[in-house]
């Protein structure tokens, strides 16, 4: 009962936390109804009534062949839609209407034109508003995916280093690059571990980026960096927290070195000679690598460029693990929002899939083999059910209905090739929800709970707030 409790706490946490947002932008929108009624009359009225004034004798431009008078609400159509629109085609009516002498001689046709204001109204602010929530979806998921594309950029620069390197030093070598990664992902990968892989880590970086001397530093806070080292490399003095390569990493989240030039002049004991950000995509600073020495024919750019690289893929693992003490229900729900703000934004359309596999043995090996196989860009949550058997959740952004029966459908291929057994022979439920404006996290995990139990949801997110504390801690 307990449990339950928390659930039910944690569901109505999010709507209490909006509560100060929405207020804020509740006074914000009433500013700007309050600014577009004004605008509304000065479109509606400025040229029927400056037609009073410049053209007593053609008021609303009829007598010239076209009815000028017109473009105000058309205007106001376009820009706000077509409900304001026919609210300033109403206005502009009304004022043709007035019984004002210029007018009156032409009342029949005025109101001829006042109806045909409104039609035109209408049209242009339906067809306004049509193209502009299409615009806004098409932009809303082209910023989804070059927010996505950044990481898929690493890894493809990291996969054609690995690929030059292997060419070159494959005598000499005992791993590629690549291959090293490989045996290193695993390790980033581990909520338990993460960034704390220090000595797997330096080995990567020394063994591929020709380091002598260096030290591996976590992060404090988002700017103080932490003297005690993860790990070292050779010879590492104490880190100078106010050396100014190391503020300038910490700042633009970039490599910085010292010039080549400089190095034999200006370098000292007590300086460093790079620093390395283990940066993510989205910005948020993991760590850092403080090199003192490296091997002089390694200081060029090429080796600082990848020494970037390899600092943004790290920070990428490390974010896509959440091993800045996250939980895997943390990392999913993050990815729910995301999708959500989205999804409310600019009414991009989602889909979250659960899967309820049999108690059989072996469905958890399945479970974990469709997890590993998604989108980078997608998430996964493999929780145990009330019912005692696995229950696989995936979120996939900018999916349509159609799309996610083609992923199942490619999932069923993948399974069957892998396991030699069909993906429905092993589920005993598979549930849909397509994930819209109308919907809130709130929406979301009630979908969750029906289909997981709420037991099970309730335990998966107390162990993921007790990581959590842990981490912090």
């Amino acid at each position: 009962m307990n449990t339950l409790n928390r659930v039910l706490a944690v569901l109505s946490f999010s709507s209490e936390k909006r509560s100060a947002a929405y207020w804020l932008g509740h006074i914000r929108r009433g500013a700007g109804q309050r600014q577009r009624v004004l605008e509304l009359v000065f479109f509606a009225w400025l040229l029927p009534a400056g037609g009073l004034l410049i053209f007593p004798d053609n008021p609303t431009g009829l007598l010239s062949g076209f009815p000028w008078v017109i473009a105000g609400p058309l205007l106001f159509a376009a820009r706000y839609g077509s409900g304001w629109g026919v609210s300033c085609g109403l206005m502009t009516g009304l004022f043709l209407l007035f019984p004002f002498a210029p007018y009156t001689a032409l009342a029949t046709q005025h109101s001829v034109l006042a109806i045909g204001t409104l039609v035109m109204s209408l049209v242009v602010g339906d067809a306004a508003t049509a193209w502009r929530k299409s615009s806004q979806k098409a932009e809303a998921e082209n910023q989804y995916l070059r927010h996505r594309l950044k990481e898929f950029s690493t890894d493809y620069h990291v996969l054609k280093v690995s690929h030059g390197l292997l060419e070159e030093y494959m005598a000499g070598q005992r791993l590629s690059l690549r291959e090293a990664l490989q045996q290193l992902k695993p390790v980033l990968s581990s909520g338990e571990r993460g960034i704390e892989a220090g000595n797997e880590l330096m080995a990567v970086f020394s063994q591929f980026c020709s380091i002598q001397v260096a030290g591996l530093y976590a992060m404090s806070d988002a700017k103080l960096v932490d003297k005690t080292p993860i790990a070292t490399h050779g010879d590492m003095f104490e880190l100078p927290v106010f050396d100014p390569l190391l503020r300038a990493a910490i700042s633009t989240h970039e490599v910085a070195s010292i010039k080549l030039e400089s190095l034999a002049e200006n370098h000292h004991e007590s300086s460093l000679l790079a620093v390395v950000p283990l940066v993510d995509t989205d910005g948020h600073l993991h760590g850092v690598l403080a090199i003192k020495d490296m091997h002089f024919m390694a200081f060029q750019q090429q080796n600082l460029n990848l020494l970037a690289l390899l600092g943004y893929y790290v920070g990428n693992q490390l974010t896509r693990s959440r091993g800045a003490a996250l939980s895997r229900a943390d990392w999913f729900l993050a990815e729910l929002d995301t999708v959500l703000r989205f999804a409310h934004s600019h009414s991009t359309e989602s889909a979250l899939i659960c899967l309820n596999f049999s108690a059989a043995a072996g469905n958890e090996r399945i479970a974990e083999f469709i997890s590993s196989g998604i989108r980078s860009l997608d998430a996964s949550w493999i929780i145990e059910g009330d019912d005692q058997t696995p229950v696989l959740s995936v979120l996939l952004p900018l999916m349509s209905e159609t799309q996610t029966h083609a992923f199942l459908q490619r999932v069923n291929s993948a399974v069957s090739e892998e396991f030699g057994v069909a993906l429905i022979d092993v589920l005993q439920g598979t549930a849909m929800q397509m994930i819209t404006a109308a919907d809130s996290r709130v929406t979301c995990l009630a979908f969750l709970s029906e289909h997981i139990g709420p037991l099970a949801i309730g335990a998966a997110l107390q162990a993921g707030d007790a990581q959590e504390q842990s981490g912090v801690a």
